[in-house]
């Protein structure tokens, strides 16, 4: 009996060892099976793309959720790819350098993944080379210590391009002191402080362009004055002129005031036809003893009264008496019964006579705002309100207006102050409304760029190109604009409706001349016999807005041809000043604002009020994107909160989606697309987790009361899928 349990014994062990063996197999195949199933159930995706650009390279770099190999295609137009380049690294993180672009040039991309088991395809994606620096040093001329004292200096220069100004300064040449102004100008004119009275003191010059090009002068000396008196003497104006009748340089329409300090100064002019005066001028750099003025603009026959205002190194400051003149007669203005003509429509003009040749510069009509204004400092009660465009505010009307100049460039930086005539409220509160004619010499790619603070509108042939109105602080806006060769009309309307600074700086491409357009006056008033070659009125190409643009097609409500999805109806319903767009694939878009119905150049008769069940009747858009960038934004709706809206990083993404179709994409402007707030809390669908998403990054938020503590709202998380969730990197948790 113990032989047979025995024997039983060893056959059920061998079986065991069997079995043993034979799952040992299996696993062994089993788990290179489901290490592959992970790798390729999980799609490969693209995210993180940045682009670095120079004038003649770009470095891309992006990241993937897994190691895969990488490739770039590229070329200048889109969709047509004439070059590429790859890495040889397997890796989740990749960077490649594209060398030998050409400046100022539009280049189109797409990357492509490969891990050897999947490949994926990005977006095709854009960037912009920039502008081609140049090797040239400014050339620096005129260095001169204009002025001493016992305490200061005073030094000037010149440069033959925009450039910053700097003094390095000291006891010996190796200096050790430092006055500089990051401003580029191409009038230098700094003053030195702090020094010691009878000092002979070491000193160069230097200046940097915007390509950081840097000339330096050779070493300079000078020496403080003996003592304190002339720090100490009071600031005296004299030799004023014109200072009686028949003075020479008293013309009709002009006259040139001048005068003489005894101290280097700066000054200005109040000037007008009671000695209440009402208008301001002021003088240009550099600071000196001498200056005048040219009064533009002027009645003929008429008298006008002046005082001078003049300000030293040390900011001391002193005002002449009061003084006249009498602008002379033209017969030519003459009208019986009713003495010398004046357009008094026009503000601060009488001709629209403008020579292409020899005219050049911005005629700018300058108007006081005072504190009293409603819309002075009104961001203290609501900061939100975004003003209508240019004229559309009374800012510009005749009751404020205060005076007319030419002035040779806009560029006056960060203390713009010009309009100061004593009332309520002076120096701050004014706007500024600025004509001139573009004179454009081929058809091309122009630049255009806005510095200001705060409100301020760019205008060409009446189209808006720049809008940047509100309250801001010193800021940029830029655009690129299509024109063709010829004449265009621009005008540039500027606000500062707040205290204590103001600031304003256009930027345009050195290819474009500016002529001054007088109020009332347009481009077919230019005197012909004066005309350049180039005197048939340009047109704006590509800026997607009305006025005047052809009539669309009966079949569209909207311009058919600027690239959006085209709009075949515009529907409104009686309990709602909504404006929907019913797109050419079926669905409806929500029109944001006046400013982006005039984008799409719709019609306003073509708006049709329906019923709200017509209306529901079509789907929203929710897959949405610009023209211009192949990125895709998913909108979610709510119906009684803002949507919100997320990009979808990749086609990989996009495909996850089982709704998702590309002929559903709906093409819109960007002021619509930018009027939706980014999403910032999300989780996936059916998980409990929600995350923080900053940039490219997803923080767990851990509990309830973290999340409460920071004050969101359970309203505003969204739901993704787990694939989507997973493009965003993990960064720290929030508990």
């Amino acid at each position: 009996m113990n032989s047979n349990i025995s024997k039983k014994s060893i056959k059920l062990a061998k079986k065991l060892i069997f079995y043993q063996l034979v799952i040992a197999m299996l696993a062994g195949f089993l788990v290179p099976f489901n290490q592959v199933l992970a790798v390729t159930t999980v799609p490969l995706t693209i995210s993180n793309i940045t682009i670095t650009q120079t004038d003649n390279s770009a470095t891309i770099t992006w990241r993937m959720n897994r190691p895969a190999f990488g490739k770039i295609e590229y070329g200048i137009y889109t969709n047509d790819y004439n070059w590429e380049v790859n890495t040889n690294q397997k890796t989740d993180v990749q960077a490649i350098t594209i060398s030998g672009l050409f400046p100022e040039t539009d280049y189109f991309f797409r990357i492509t993944a490969d891990d050897e088991t999947s490949e994926v395809i990005s977006f095709e994606q854009r960037f912009e080379t920039l502008e081609q620096g140049n090797n040239k040093s400014p050339l620096i001329s005129g260095v001169q210590a204009a002025y001493l004292t016992g305490t200061t200096a005073t030094i000037q220069w010149f440069t033959d391009e925009d450039a910053t100004s700097e003094i390095e300064y000291g006891l010996t040449t190796n200096y050790g002191s430092t006055k500089s102004d990051g401003r580029r100008v191409k009038i230098h004119d700094v003053t030195i402080s702090g020094l010691v009275d009878g000092t002979t003191y070491q000193f160069r010059v230097k200046s940097k362009d915007k390509d950081n090009n840097v000339s330096i002068w050779y070493n300079m000396s000078f020496r403080t004055k003996f003592g304190t008196n002339t720090d100490l003497d009071e600031l005296i104006v004299y030799n004023i002129e014109p200072s009686g009748e028949n003075f020479i340089n008293v013309k009709e329409t002009t006259a040139v005031i001048s005068w003489r300090t005894n101290k280097l100064a700066e000054g200005s002019v109040r000037y007008g036809e009671t000695t209440s005066y009402g208008k301001t001028i002021y003088s240009n750099p550099p600071r000196d003893f001498t200056q005048d003025i040219t009064l533009i603009n002027l009645k003929p026959g008429t008298t006008y009264y002046f005082a001078i205002e003049v300000k030293d190194v040390f900011g001391k400051t002193a005002k002449s008496n009061g003084y006249s003149f009498v602008t002379k007669s033209s017969a030519d203005d003459f009208v019986p019964g009713e003495g010398y003509f004046n357009a008094g429509e026009v503000l601060g003009t009488t001709s629209c006579s403008i020579d292409s040749n020899t005219a050049f510069g911005f005629y700018g009509l300058y108007y006081n705002l005072t504190s009293d204004h409603p819309d002075f400092d009104s961001w203290k009660t609501n900061k939100d309100i975004v003003p209508p465009v240019g004229r559309q505010n009374d800012w510009y009307n005749s009751e404020y207006f205060s005076f007319s100049q030419i002035d040779s460039s806009l560029r006056f930086g960060s203390k713009f102050l010009p309009v100061d005539e004593g009332k309520l409220g002076d120096p701050f509160g004014f706007a500024v409304n600025w004509r001139s004619i573009i004179n454009v010499p081929e058809t091309n790619t122009y630049n255009f760029s806005i510095s200001s603070d705060d409100d301020s509108w760019l205008l060409i042939d009446d189209k808006v190109v720049i809008n940047f109105g509100g309250f801001h602080s010193a800021s940029e806006s830029k655009n690129k604009i299509n024109l063709s060769a010829g004449f265009h009309k621009l005008e540039i309307f500027y606000a500062e409706r707040q205290s204590p600074a103001a600031a304003f700086t256009l930027n345009t491409d050195s290819r474009l001349k500016f002529h001054p357009l007088p109020d009332g006056c347009d481009i077919d008033d230019i005197d012909n016999n004066n005309q350049t070659e180039i005197n048939q009125p340009g047109q704006v190409l590509g800026v997607k807005q009305p006025a005047p643009a052809p009539a669309p097609a009966p079949a569209y409500a909207c311009n058919p041809d600027l690239g959006y999805t085209r709009i075949t109806d515009l529907y409104k319903t009686t309990n709602s000043p909504d404006i929907w767009a019913i797109l050419e694939t079926g669905q409806k878009h929500y029109i944001t604002s006046p400013a982006a119905f005039n984008k799409y150049q719709c019609d306003w008769s073509r708006i049709r009020t329906v019923s709200q069940t017509t209306l529901n009747s079509y789907d929203s858009a929710t897959l949405v994107r610009t023209p211009e960038n192949a990125t895709i934004y998913h909108l979610f709706q709510r119906p009684e909160r803002q949507w919100l809206r997320i990009n979808i990083p990749s086609p990989t993404v996009f495909i996850t989606y089982p709704n998702n179709f590309w002929g559903n994409v709906a093409r819109l402007d960007a002021l619509d697309l930018n009027s939706y707030p980014d999403v910032r809390l999300m989780k996936a669908i059916g998980l409990p987790e929600v995350y923080l998403i900053e940039g490219s990054l997803k923080r767990h938020i851990k509990t309830e009361a973290a999340f409460e503590g920071l004050g969101y709202d359970w309203a505003e998380v969204v739901e993704i899928n787990e694939i989507h969730l997973d493009s965003y990197e993990d960064g720290l948790v929030i508990d």
